[in-house]
């Protein structure tokens, strides 16, 4: 199958009266799924809407009155998760400004002559290419930084309360829907049980042996997303808010949500992050052998960056359209987190060129913060990637 599938096919397989043919809905949302469509499509392939319309209405009613009983309200973490979920959407949910975006390359150089506007926070994972580019329709949403108040006094006709309000709507929903998750996975935990202390102690030391030795460091079981969710980690809102933006219903929103965490949550039970981050490590080095020694000569932390990357999915540095793009066919195959190993190299790949002109912090700031990328051929080349490591290695 080529080409783009039109919205008119997808519907043509959502409306059927009796049965959805998941099947060919996968084929189909491989290739990307119709905006319109897509969070719909996503609840068919993650499995929150079950094949079998028969009993939708009664499914939906069910999944609908269980999400509201679950509270959406945990007070301890309340103020940290709507700190996280308001710097996102701060930063994130401008999709006028992603239409104004240049190269990254200029931005990032242009950026240097901003005053007081950095490069790159490690606490909020942001760069001059989140924080938008001049013109003359970029909305006035909170902004965090004297650039951005810069922007705001320079477009002060802007009239940007409808893109505001969505923004509270959606703020408010990430919010309800990462406490309602956090609730929903909370059991009597005061005090963690002794079998899993011991487990995580015995975890903690078994993966440094079974990595190579450069590719080691100290091992934090409870610090990534899905490896304990009763904790709030400021990845889960990344990883939420794609939902938000494209699942019409709450609840939707949370079931879907709650089904990712589930596969992550699993894949690092038996891959833990250090040991696909050595993994990833090892591949980059053997097939990007110039970009990987540049790297290392301008001391670039790449352990930081292919942490980041493989621990949610590329939902903090991909821009949103790419993002969900990538998502799309994610959801449709058997084993996407086998493959995002794959997709970060092929991103490396199609990045070379220009990462190998830039220097060490103008590098990281443009892995936070990807430039527009070819999303279709990203997928395609992580495929051949693929391929042609497991070819050498059945002929090593």
């Amino acid at each position: 199958m080529s080409g783009i599938v039109t919205l008119e096919e997808f519907l043509e397989i959502l409306n059927e009266e009796q049965y959805i043919d998941i099947v060919k809905l996968r084929n189909y949302a491989r290739h990307g799924i119709h905006p319109q469509v897509r969070g719909e499509v996503w609840l068919y392939l993650l499995g929150v809407l079950s094949a079998d319309k028969s009993q939708e209405m009664t499914t939906v009613r069910n999944k609908f009155l269980e999400y509201e009983g679950v509270s959406k309200r945990i007070p301890s973490i309340e103020k940290d998760v709507r700190i996280e979920v308001l710097r996102y959407f701060r930063h994130r949910m401008n999709p006028t400004q992603q239409r104004h975006k240049q190269d990254a390359n200029s931005i990032i150089r242009s950026s240097r002559s901003i005053d007081n506007f950095p490069e790159y926070s490690h606490e909020s994972g942001q760069t001059t290419a989140e924080s938008g580019v001049g013109g003359p329709h970029i909305p006035r949403i909170l902004p965090s930084t004297q650039y951005g108040l810069a922007i705001m006094r320079e477009n002060s006709n802007v009239d940007d309360s409808e893109l505001i309000n969505d923004q509270r709507r959606l703020s408010h929903c990430v919010e309800n829907v990462l406490c309602a998750y956090l609730n929903r996975h909370l059991v009597s935990q005061e005090e963690p049980a002794q079998p899993e202390r011991e487990s995580g102690a015995l975890q903690s030391e078994y993966l440094p042996v079974h990595m190579q030795k450069e590719f080691s460091w100290p091992f934090h079981p409870h610090s990534h997303p899905g490896d304990q969710i009763n904790n709030f980690h400021p990845s889960m809102v990344y990883l939420c808010a794609p939902f938000a933006r494209c699942v019409r219903a709450e609840a939707g929103m949370y079931f879907a949500f709650d089904r990712l965490m589930g596969m992550i949550r699993e894949y690092n039970e038996t891959c833990p992050i250090p040991q696909r981050v050595a993994t990833f490590l090892t591949l980059f080095r053997k097939t990007l052998p110039e970009l990987y020694a540049y790297f290392e000569a301008e001391e670039v932390d790449i352990l930081s960056v292919a942490t980041s990357w493989l621990q949610h999915l590329l939902a903090r540095e991909m821009q949103s359209h790419d993002l969900m793009r990538l998502w799309d066919t994610y959801f449709a195959v058997p084993d996407l987190l086998d493959l995002h190993l794959y997709v970060c190299l092929a991103i490396l790949t199609n990045c070379r060129d220009a990462l190998e002109d830039l220097d060490r912090s103008e590098t990281m700031s443009m892995l936070f913060s990807l430039p527009p990328l070819n999303v279709d051929r990203i997928i395609s080349d992580a495929v051949n990637i693929r391929l042609s490591l497991e070819h050498d290695e059945m002929y090593e």
